[in-house]
């Protein structure tokens, strides 16, 4: 019977603790998705985005005066989705908790720059905000 020698016990236990570090390192990884997965665009005309994946808030700010409209458009195939849009400090003109599928105008009663906000929880779909001068109908 061969007796271990310090040398090989040290080598043993330097092996077990590497297998123990890249076991941890790659079930880091298990578990979260991604958190955006889509397409934004975000200009003076408005905020549009599309997703197959949304865990987290996009957002976009928009300057907009009074007497302009905002079209907004929500279409969602699953998950949840919260948006907010109003004037930072103030509060918000529109907030919709569990979003689904709707199409509205919003009114805009005072010049400023709106902060527009979509938070998602396992979300599909798409929405746009998109901005409709004072002098159109």
């Amino acid at each position: 019977m061969q007796q271990n020698t310090a040398w090989q016990r040290n080598l043993k236990a330097a092996a077990g603790i590497c297998m123990l570090a890249a076991m941890l390192f790659l079930l880091t990884g298990c578990g979260k998705g991604s958190a955006f997965e889509g397409s934004s665009v975000s200009n003076a005309s408005g905020f549009w985005m599309e997703y197959s994946v949304l865990n987290q808030e996009e957002s976009a700010d928009l300057n907009l005066k009074k007497g302009e409209r905002l079209q907004v458009d929500l279409s969602h195939a699953d998950g949840y989705v919260d948006v907010t849009v109003g004037i930072e400090g103030q509060e918000p003109i529109y907030r919709g908790n569990g979003q689904q599928n709707a199409a509205f105008l919003l009114e805009i009663a005072e010049t400023g720059k709106y902060h527009i906000a979509v938070s998602g929880y396992h979300a599909k779909g798409s929405v746009s905000f998109t901005r409709i001068s004072g002098d159109q109908d």
